[in-house]
Parts: structure tokens; C-alpha cells; sequence
């Protein structure tokens, strides 16, 4: 276990002290609250990290690609496998209304 130094307002600590049975109950309080932040900080944190990584190599791949109809056919294999449900008449019906409103 690791022990920290934190500062905290005394008015505040005054104030909470009465909402605890001891300072041995607040104390826990505080570490248990302070624990779940800091996981739930890191967690989002390292997401973040990765998420930057996967897309720096997304771009690097893709920039990596023939300005040709090859490099177009291998956009497939970057953008990932296509849904079950995924359907061409329905993306170009889509793309028909959205342009077109028909």
C-alpha cells in the first residue's frame, strides 16, 4: 500500500467530520472515493492513449495506399470486417435520399 500526502481544506474536514463515526471512518471514506477516482482516471486515460495510437496507425496505413484502384480494393482490410447486416443497396438508397431526397 501506497500513503500519500493530500491537503484538504480545514472547513471542509470540519464540516464532513461530523458525517462520520470517527476520523478512522472518514479516513476510509476518503480512500475508498479518492481509489475508485483515480482507477476510473487512469482507465480513461490509457483509453485515450490508445485510442491516439490506433489512430496514428490507421492514418499511416492508409496513407500508405496506391492512389490507384488496388489501394481502393485494400481499404477493406484497414477499415475492418463489414457487419452481417451490412448491405449496399440500403448504403446507396442512403446516399440517394440524403443527396437527392428521392
Amino acid at each position: 500500500m501506497c500513503t500519500l500526502n493530500v491537503k484538504m481544506d480545514d472547513q471542509v474536514v470540519n464540516r464532513m467530520k461530523s458525517l462520520f463515526d470517527g476520523e478512522k471512518a472518514m479516513n476510509r471514506w476518503i480512500e475508498t472515493v479518492l481509489h475508485k477516482a483515480m482507477v476510473e482516471y487512469a482507465d480513461e486515460a490509457e483509453a485515450k492513449a490508445k485510442k491516439g495510437i490506433e489512430s496514428e496507425m490507421f492514418l499511416e496505413r492508409l496513407a500508405a495506399l496506391k492512389n490507384d484502384s488496388e489501394g481502393f480494393f485494400k481499404m477493406g482490410g484497414i477499415f475492418g470486417k463489414v457487419s452481417d447486416d451490412f448491405s449496399w443497396d440500403e448504403l446507396r438508397e442512403e446516399a440517394m435520399l440524403e443527396k437527392y431526397g428521392i
